[in-house]
């Protein structure tokens, strides 16, 4: 997403705090948060966009009278200036309300306008909102708030009139996008008083780097950020993580960081990097409130982690790929190397580690088990895929994938230039059975190399379902799209018509792809359908986008798109799946 211009920025955060009235608040902090139906919604996407002058936002909360009666108000507005530029959202940012309430309200009142859910309070807290029922006005050149207040003099507590004498909302938007000052700039909202229980708790007791943040960081961040890990710096001690509080600021606000963009509000996943809304609040409290120390040794500074060459423990057997030679720039086809297998007899894999050797350089690589007399693309079998974000792992208990000693190893090796002319080693790790696995492990990829994505579309979608033809037990799920990426969701219909989101993606990002693998594994009955729905954003908004005035059909180079995704499972014989977990994502 397009950031903020700098001086906006430090404005935001130097205001973005509770205890800060509203009148003081005068830019809005950039933010992203889901809604009741699992879109993603990015203030800063709209930075500049010529088809948005203006986001209202109106404060929500449910069983609120004063919400309630303005839901008809607002739909009709959103009407009427939708085309003219201006986008309505609802934020709530109620304590006592959950996820599944605002969907509950959203069906009951057949609400079209999007609900935010700011379960953390932080984004309500940026903007010096204290009560609900306020509607905020954001120009998006510059994210002045240039009005709050209520959307008219019809409404006050207990009391309303037939008709609004005044029309305070509907003024300010007019003069915004008339080019005029707006007149009246602040009017009392009478709404509902909106309670912050985790920010008034740590203002009677400060959170502690050494006591809260240190062992938030350890668990959530050192995993990238260690020394010889992928992120650009390592968390070592506390001077380390005061330095880069603005920008953790910055980062959690906009859901940029951790890297897991899976709505939290649809499944539960091993090894979940995001961060829960109590610990956005401690981490960003803890900057608001300066950073503090606080007693107690420094976690990260005692026996800090270091990455690990095979995080999984050393291998079984480790293959080297042939070197690689990468130039500083260019577009690079894709290149395909060969192993036979390295056994002299059929051995049955029960893991497998990708251990890149320029990991600016390689993008992914995907290894497939082939016959060693034939390459044809309908006898592959997946073994498994690297991509930033995806880790190596151990497949479920008792389950393998089985490399007969004729076969041969399949490397599909997609690297791209960064401006430094290198020399890719990457390893691969294998991980063996003694014997035979009782369960293969199988993968299911879903692929429509039809696709064309028409230029400027800003969410073009696509879908495809594939019958489940025996019962199996679900393991994990990955999706794939490149530059244009924008959205992606697993659904699982069952065979009584039943539709249930398995995991789903709606802040999709080329630069980390998961596999999202299940806390607890599925069963998954014969008859059932799985759903893959995708969107690409090929429009000028999309700051990754390489090309918005093309039609963008299938290819393997980024610069064109994917329809791709694969599902991990095994057949469901009945046996126990409790504790069966993938140790690591696959």
């Amino acid at each position: 997403m397009k950031r903020l211009i700098p001086s906006i920025t430090l404005v935001c955060l130097l205001l973005g705090t509770k205890g800060t009235s509203a009148e003081e608040v005068r830019v809005a902090e950039d933010f992203g948060l889901f809604d009741q139906r699992g879109d993603f919604h990015q203030l800063s996407y709209y930075h500049n966009d010529p088809k948005t002058k203006g986001i209202v936002l109106f404060t929500h909360g449910i069983g609120c009278p004063l919400v309630r009666l303005r839901y008809q108000d607002l739909e009709k507005l959103s009407e009427s200036y939708a085309s003219r530029g201006i986008q309505f959202w609802m934020l709530n940012a109620n304590d006592q309300d959950e996820y599944a309430d605002l969907v509950e309200e959203s069906d009951a009142y057949n609400l079209n306008l999007p609900i935010l859910d700011d379960a953390s309070q932080e984004v309500a807290r940026s903007l010096g909102v204290d009560r609900t029922g306020e509607a905020i006005l954001i120009e998006t050149t510059g994210w002045q708030i240039v009005f709050r207040g209520a959307i008219d003099d019809r409404l006050t507590y207990e009391k309303r009139k037939p008709e609004a004498a005044e029309h305070y909302l509907k003024d300010a938007l007019d003069a915004l996008l008339d080019g005029k000052t707006v007149e009246t700039e602040k009017v009392d909202a009478p709404g509902c008083l909106i309670n912050y229980p985790a920010w008034e708790a740590h203002e009677e007791q400060p959170v502690s780097y050494a006591k809260d943040v240190a062992p938030l960081i350890r668990e959530k961040c050192s995993g990238c950020h260690m020394k010889g890990g992928i992120g650009p710096f390592a968390f070592t001690s506390y001077r380390k993580a005061r330095g880069w509080a603005d920008m953790m600021r910055e980062v959690v606000m906009t859901r940029r960081m951790p890297p897991w963009q899976a709505d939290p509000h649809h499944g539960t996943f091993d090894q979940d990097l995001s961060l829960t809304p109590e610990e956005q609040q401690i981490l960003l409290h803890w900057i608001e409130q300066g950073t503090q120390r606080g007693e107690g040794n420094d976690l990260l500074a005692i026996n800090p982690p270091e990455a690990k060459p095979w995080m999984l423990g050393e291998p079984d057997h480790i293959l080297d790929i042939t070197e690689q030679h990468v130039p500083a720039d260019g577009i690079i086809d894709y290149r395909y190397i060969h192993i036979d297998s390295p056994f002299d007899q059929d051995t049955w894999i029960t893991g497998v580690d990708v251990l890149p050797g320029d990991r600016q350089a390689l993008h992914h690589v995907i290894i497939y088990i082939v016959p060693r007399e034939s390459d044809d693309e309908r006898k592959r079998k997946w073994l498994t895929g690297y991509a930033p974000g995806v880790r190596g792992g151990l497949f479920p208990k008792d389950s393998g994938i089985l490399l007969r000693k004729n076969e041969r190893l399949l490397f599909e090796l997609h690297y791209t230039s960064y401006g430094k002319e290198t020399i890719d080693r990457t390893q691969i790790g294998l991980y063996l059975a003694e014997g035979k696995t009782e369960h293969d492990f199988r993968t299911g990829v879903f692929i429509d190399q039809s696709i064309k994505i028409p230029p400027h579309a800003r969410a073009f979608p696509w879908s495809q379902s594939k019958d489940i033809k025996e019962d199996i037990i679900l393991y994990s799920m990955n999706p794939h799209m490149h530059f244009r990426g924008k959205a992606m969701r697993f659904e699982l219909e069952t065979p009584d018509g039943k539709k249930e989101t398995l995991v789903s993606v709606p802040n999709y990002n080329f630069n980390w792809q998961h596999t999202y693998v299940l806390a607890q594994p599925r069963r998954v009955p014969k008859g059932s359908k799985l759903i893959l729905h995708a969107a690409w954003d090929n429009s000028e908004r999309n700051p990754a986008n390489p090309d918005p005035e093309r039609e963008v059909p299938w290819g393997l180079q980024s610069s064109d798109e994917m329809f791709f995704g694969t599902f991990q499972y095994v057949l469901d014989r009945g046996q126990s799946v409790s504790g069966e977990l993938l140790s690591s994502a696959q």
